[in-house]
């Protein structure tokens, strides 16, 4: 009898061996938590990048506004070239001016306009008659891109973001405003006695749509006043309440603006700057003023510190001259002016004398 090859084995313990038509494979995969931690990286870095692309568009932006200025600047300059003054603020038969739709109130923003290539809407305004006219009402609601801050939001289509300045206080637009662009007056250089490099000419502005009047209007629309601090009335343009009181009609009001924590300005001379609203008040209000007659304010030394420096540095008290490591040489004033005695070699002269 045959023993059987499996007598005495252990039952379970025969290795069964499996048989696939498939290669098997090791190839690593993603697990879903190793997915998500993906997707948060990816989250956090798109949400620390955010402020800066904003950063980078509101630069694009801030960079486009002063090319505005540029313009606007260029084209006040060949105003004055070309007619020997400045473009009047606004004109009316009687101020003060009224921010309402009634009365003449052609004003400097439509009168660059042939400075600015678009002597064709000039041409278009019929000046006989005022701008709030239904002659005027087509070249009226147009938009100008020049006058528009690439910044600003919640403005009208016809708005202008630009404002000529009037004074260095809030006072109704009459005739006789310390600043360049006021009532029924033709301003020339001589009249600008402080100086272009120190005037200020144009500010950044914004207007609530329910008060603008539209870029020819020659009131409050268009023209601004220092007598404010910087974006100071932008709580009020942007989060103006149902039930708030209405400005009185000849309220002028300052310089705002849609960018960050400040506003451009202009001076007569082209320069162009961008001022934060932490601006010095008074600094701004003698920009205003064209002819205050003062030292600028923003040029001088605000500092109480000041220096305790003898008449002459590079004299010590008692008189000797002190060396830059601040040693003293040990010699006076009168020491030093003293020559000492030329030496004459005289075996020299002599031997020289013999021959």
């Amino acid at each position: 009898m045959k023993s059987s090859t499996h007598a005495g084995t252990p039952i379970g313990t025969d290795k069964m061996k499996r048989f696939s038509a498939e290669p098997s494979t090791t190839r690593a995969a993603f697990t879903l938590v190793e997915l998500l931690v993906v997707i948060a990286i990816i989250g956090v870095l798109v949400g620390m990048m955010s402020p800066a692309l904003q950063s980078m568009r509101e630069l694009a932006r801030r960079s486009n506004c002063q090319q505005n200025l540029v313009q606007i600047s260029l084209a006040l300059s060949s105003y004055n070239l070309t007619n020997g003054h400045y473009p009047i603020g606004t004109q009316a038969k009687v101020g003060p001016i009224a921010s309402e739709p009634k009365g003449f109130h052609h004003n400097w923003a439509a009168a660059i306009l042939p400075m600015l290539d678009s002597k064709v809407i000039y041409d278009a305004i019929d000046q006989s008659v005022s701008v709030y006219a239904s002659q005027n009402e087509k070249v009226r609601e147009l938009r100008i891109p020049t006058y528009i801050c690439p910044s600003a939001t919640q403005i009208r289509h016809n708005a202008t973001c630009y404002s000529g300045v009037t004074g260095s206080t809030e006072t109704p637009i009459d005739t006789n405003n310390n600043g360049t662009f006021i009532l029924n007056r033709k301003m020339t250089d001589s009249d600008i006695t402080d100086g272009l490099g120190y005037t200020l000419f144009i500010g950044e502005m914004l207007s609530p749509v329910s008060e603008d009047l539209g870029w020819m209007s020659g009131t409050r629309s268009s023209l601004r006043d220092a007598g404010h601090p910087i974006n100071s009335g932008l709580a009020r343009i942007r989060g103006r309440q149902a039930d708030s009181a209405p400005l009185a009609l000849n309220y002028v009001g300052g310089f705002e603006s849609d960018h960050p924590n400040g506003a451009h300005l202009l001076l007569g001379s082209g320069e162009y700057m961008f001022r934060s609203n932490s601006m010095d008040l008074v600094v701004l209000q003698q920009m205003a003023n064209r002819s205050d007659g003062e030292l600028p304010a923003a040029w001088q030394n605000r500092r109480s510190e000041v220096l305790d420096q003898p008449q002459n540095p590079s004299l010590e008290a008692n008189g000797t001259e002190a060396n830059d490591d601040g040693s003293d040489t040990g010699k006076t004033e009168q020491d030093k002016n003293k020559v000492p005695p030329t030496k004459v070699d005289q075996s020299k002269s002599t031997s020289s004398t013999s021959k």
